[in-house]
């Protein structure tokens, strides 16, 4: 019965998705980011858990030859998830912190290797939100991948009583995305210096937030 009502979650999100999506109308800063790297692959796109719905449309609307593959925890909520994804044609592979994470990150390096992209919520799955967790961090390392952050704020949205405030687009508003320069860590990062790599990333997607606000006029980033 759970995997039903997964499926049947999946299917009918997936057409309020596509419609909530469809009918924002998208402006965005640095455009050329994300359509100079998005195809080559090996790349770990990384934005707050709350950013999560409409870049998970614009995606699997955008890049047709490289599949992104996206971390989704082994819980049975996770479980819902992985249908949605699905369902986009995408590519999930379960794990958290607290369970399969190792192995996680030995598939996520795995697809990297193969030429996927990398979708990473750093303050997931649980928070505290707007805080990079070192998780991301470590995945850059080990696969010498680059971290692309990205942000968006939308005009019509509501925010969910959730841990993050979830972001839900709401239809016929204005949606603003931005991207910013990739981030590169060398694998023999020192600790210290990871750390100033973590901090760099957590203030650019906070930045990211505030250019997206800026720019629709809103006067929160959150």
């Amino acid at each position: 019965m759970h995997t039903i009502l997964a499926k049947l979650f999946a299917f009918l999100f997936n057409l309020f998705h596509k419609f909530t999506c469809r009918t924002n109308k998208l402006s965005t800063t640095r455009l050329d980011i994300f359509e100079n790297y998005a195809e080559l692959g090996g790349n770990i796109f990384a934005f707050w858990h709350s950013r999560l719905f409409y870049l998970a449309y614009y995606y699997a609307k955008t890049i047709k030859k490289r599949k992104v593959s996206i971390l989704v925890s082994m819980s049975r909520d996770g479980d819902y998830g992985v249908a949605f994804v699905q369902k986009l044609k995408q590519d999930v592979v379960r794990g958290s912190k607290s369970k399969g994470g190792l192995q996680a990150i030995r598939k996520l390096a795995d697809r990297a290797a193969a030429g996927n992209n990398l979708a990473i919520t750093p303050d997931g799955p649980k928070g505290p939100a707007f805080k990079v967790k070192e998780g991301v961090i470590k995945l850059a390392q080990l696969t010498g991948e680059r971290i692309i952050p990205v942000s968006y704020q939308a005009t019509r949205r509501k925010k969910l009583k959730s841990w993050d405030g979830f972001m839900v687009v709401k239809p016929f508003g204005h949606v603003h995305m931005a991207f910013a320069e990739p981030i590169q860590i060398p694998r023999d990062t020192a600790p210290d210096k990871a750390e100033e790599y973590r901090i760099k990333l957590e203030n650019t997607l906070l930045e990211l937030d505030r250019i997206c606000a800026e720019e629709l006029g809103l006067n929160d980033g959150g």
